[in-house]
């Protein structure tokens, strides 16, 4: 008895009985049949064999109209029939057409996509590009599905995915096109995800772009793992970037060094933007020698120098013997604005993003307490035993402020070593080494935080000491370091964030050449894990947005695990 009033149902739709579907929805309802079999096996069955009947036979206009009537009118029927509840779709699908007031064909593809549990939002038709982008971002699309009639008019689907690109939405999301002017070529040349030839070829992309998204790590998750050394879905995407950050939020660097919302307003849009996994609060080696008494010079729209120590190598002592607690520093001025900031990007990107709070390391920190005088370096033979005081205040120091971070919602904590590794192995390892590894493990240990290593430059040595500090941590180094060696001798041990080269390749480099680059990268350090792709160094200000997509881009086409295997 069932089957045979579904198969009304069914016949009701592909002959387009909108005045009758109704109520055989409802006699099947009063005959105990859930809204699901109604839904699938009958008005959306009559749909599919409407629209092969369209593609294979042709339909007439009239007859295309009133199949489509009658599924809208049998569903309505069984959204009444259903409690007050939130409707539990499968995923979200922005569909629009770009040109002429073609409406048949979204009408069709909305039925078909409805009828297997899909939310269909219908942008409209003869609508811009920026219209069905904007409409994308506003309801959080899973898919844009756009229809093509026009072939002079591709252009607007190149268009479509740019302004997805700028809305900061387009790597969260899977892109179909249809319609008489477009193929698999235009597809390809656009940059769609797919080409589809009707509704139900949608409908099979839709299922499995949404299964695809659906089994992805959140940023946070995909970073946390690769830290582990476990393989994510995909490489991390997790540029160090504080001037690009700034120039894309259009606010004067001075205003990004202050700390606070503006720096994590700058930072969490621009990651949005361009779809990293992670966000840092970093600003300048100024701000942590600053508070302790250096001066520092903070141009309106350039990076901050150092111009006056807080310790003065040649009074190194006198003035040492005058510094405070370091508690004492940590509430005070820009540093506390700066580490402030990490609470309000902790709040904007809650567990979507992973969160990278900043120090200075115990080495690096004390030079730049010197003002990076050069010639502080010789306390390391003239006063070896005070340098080791500073040395341990400063790690304090260091562990006070991450300490406050990881509080503010911190999941990692950035430590700034460059000057360290520049050390020869000797010396590194009597002043450098210990310090790192009592830091390190206390922000492991006490506060269940990963630390990362900054250091840039060419310095071959710190694949050497750094998983003897920082085990099972994460170490970014510069491109002078060949990536497939690094990989080879530390990829067990530590997580390699890196390591292209910031100026000639994603500055000045062509997008088809960075994405080059960035496929090199993966495929020599991905597999196994452990990888983050990144610059070596700090991101430039002005690298063009066309480069950074393309570093995206690169992490979901050579990046997706298992690394060159079949996805």
């Amino acid at each position: 008895m069932g089957e045979d009033i579904i198969g009304k149902v069914k016949k009701s739709v592909v002959q387009g009985d909108y005045e009758g579907v109704g109520g055989l929805c409802q006699e099947a309802l009063n005959k105990g049949i859930s809204s699901k079999v109604i839904l699938m096996e009958g008005l959306s069955e009559g749909m599919r064999e409407m629209a092969k009947k369209f593609r294979r036979k042709g339909m007439y206009l009239d007859d295309v109209l009133w199949s489509t009537a009658a599924f809208y009118f049998g569903n309505n029927v069984l959204a009444q029939a259903q409690e007050a509840q939130e409707k539990p779709y499968k995923g979200r699908v922005v569909i629009g057409v770009p040109d002429g007031p073609w409406t048949i064909g979204p009408d069709i593809v909305t039925a078909v996509l409805s009828a297997n549990g899909f939310e269909v939002v219908n942008a409209g038709s003869d609508v811009g590009p920026e219209a069905i982008a904007k409409k994308a971002k506003e309801v959080n699309a899973d898919v844009v599905a756009v229809g093509l009639y026009l072939s002079y008019r591709i252009p607007m689907l190149v268009e479509l995915e740019e302004k997805l690109l700028e809305y900061g939405i387009r790597h969260r999301l899977r892109t179909i096109i249809s319609g008489p002017s477009t193929n698999p070529k235009v597809a390809a040349e656009v940059g769609a995800d797919a080409y589809c030839v009707d509704a139900t070829d949608i409908l099979k992309a839709v299922q499995r772009f949404v299964e695809e998204l659906r089994g992805r790590m959140t940023s946070k998750e995909r970073v946390l793992k690769s830290l582990s050394l476990v393989e994510p879905d995909r490489v991390p995407f997790v540029p160090f970037a504080m001037t690009f950050c700034a120039r894309q939020a259009g606010i004067p660097f001075s205003d990004y060094c202050n700390g606070g919302k503006a720096l994590a307003e700058a930072e969490v849009s621009t990651a949005l933007k361009f779809g990293w996994d992670a966000v840092i609060a970093s600003s300048d080696v100024g701000v942590y020698a600053e508070v302790v008494g250096a001066d520092v010079e903070i141009p309106h729209d350039d990076v901050p120098r150092l111009t006056g120590p807080a310790i003065r190598w040649d009074h190194a002592k006198e003035d040492f013997k005058k510094l405070k607690d370091p508690k004492e520093y940590t509430t005070r001025g820009r540093l506390a604005r700066f580490m402030e900031s990490v609470k309000y990007m902790k709040e904007m990107v809650g567990d979507d993003l992973a969160v990278i709070g900043w120090t200075e390391g115990a080495f690096q920190g004390t030079m730049l307490l010197f003002g990076a005088e050069p010639r502080a370096i010789f306390l390391l033979r003239q006063d070896p035993v005070l340098l080791k005081e500073i040395l341990g205040w400063y790690n304090e120091f260091a562990f006070e402020c991450a300490k406050i971070m990881v509080e503010y919602g911190a999941d990692i904590i950035g430590s700034g070593e460059s000057v360290a590794y520049y050390l020869s192995p000797e010396t590194f390892e009597e002043f450098a080494l210990p310090y790192e590894k009592v830091l390190y493990k206390r922000i492991n240990q006490e506060l269940e935080a990963k630390v990362l290593i900054h250091c840039c430059g060419y310095v071959p040595q710190c694949l050497k000491f750094a998983p003897m500090a920082n085990a099972y941590g994460a170490i970014q180094f510069d491109y002078q370091v060949r990536l497939p060696w690094a990989k080879k001798l530390i990829g067990d041990k530590i997580t390699i964030m890196g390591n292209l080269d910031c100026n000639r390749v994603l500055h000045l480099g062509t997008p088809q050449g960075v994405e080059d680059a960035c496929r090199k990268a993966i495929e020599a350090a991905g597999p196994g894990g452990g990888y983050w792709l990144s610059g070596g160094c700090e991101i430039p200000r002005d690298m063009p947005d066309e480069n950074m997509h393309a570093m995206l881009r690169a992490t979901e086409k050579y990046g997706t695990y298992p690394i060159g295997g079949k996805r």
